[in-house]
């Protein structure tokens, strides 16, 4: 495949992670470092979610190489070190991946098209369900489903948003853990001053209700668990992850 792209490679390639979910392999190429990334089945969308996303926001995502969606592999070019949070402000990522939520919302059924998981919030209680089956929780989750709802809101949601998967550029990359779902749930990986910034950016093109809000941080533990759900026999120290969501998520509902 590099071949036919005139990229010739010039050293012994350097696996770099071997996860549950993933395999990551450096190889050192003519043009620089290629990153080959092989998903476990529940992250196969990855390839042709980037490749969407790139299309529309190169600024945001960086193309593929290339994508064997049926595998789950993709060939990625090397972006460079990762955002320093220290000589950096977070706050151009901040309003980039709001925008860039904003503008996919018109295009959910490309997403779709691209096996990203699908979780509108009348479904995030199937979430639980996989967990626990408590009736107090269930009518909780629906309550607050049904505000999310109400919205009509839809779009792209990382889930794993945090400095180590943003660029020094700030372009996004690792959406193995994307999900389609109200982008409100993204609220959970914005603490303090950022999520007041997060809902400025939306709040400058459309009403948001402080009620919406409320229903997003409720809610939004079940996001956080569901790459989790996506993996068999997930191993220790993964497995305390989900019962930390689990928790987060019974305390927020039943407070």
């Amino acid at each position: 495949m590099l071949a036919t792209e005139g990229i010739d490679v010039v050293g012994e390639p350097d696996q770099t992670r071997r996860r549950q979910w993933s395999l990551i392999t450096r190889i050192p190429t003519t043009v620089g470092p290629i990153w080959a990334k092989a998903n476990a089945r529940g992250f196969a969308h990855e390839g042709p979610l980037i490749s969407l996303l790139a299309q529309h926001h190169p600024d945001l995502v960086l193309a593929p190489i290339a994508v064997n969606a049926d595998r789950g592999w993709l060939l990625t070019p090397d972006g460079g070190p990762t955002f320093d949070s220290s000589a950096h402000d977070w706050h151009h990522v901040v309003g980039t991946y709001a925008q860039l939520q904003q503008d996919m919302a018109s295009r959910v059924e490309d997403l779709r098209n691209t096996a990203t998981p699908f979780l509108p919030p009348d479904r995030l209680v199937d979430i639980y369900h996989l967990y626990d089956d408590d009736p107090a929780i269930d009518t909780a989750i629906a309550r607050y489903a049904d505000i999310l709802t109400e919205s009509g809101r839809l779009t792209v949601e990382h889930n794993d948003l945090y400095p180590g998967n943003v660029f020094g550029s700030g372009r996004l990359f690792d959406w193995g853990d994307a999900v389609i779902t109200h982008p409100f749930l993204s609220v959970r990986m914005f603490g303090g001053d950022w999520s007041d910034e997060y809902f400025a950016h939306w709040r400058q093109g459309t009403q948001v209700s402080d009620l919406e809000i409320v229903a997003a941080r409720k809610l939004a533990p079940l996001i956080g668990i569901h790459p989790w759900s996506r993996i068999d026999n997930l191993a220790s120290p993964f497995a305390e992850f989900v019962d930390d969501l689990l928790g987060s998520l019974r305390r927020g509902l039943l407070d």
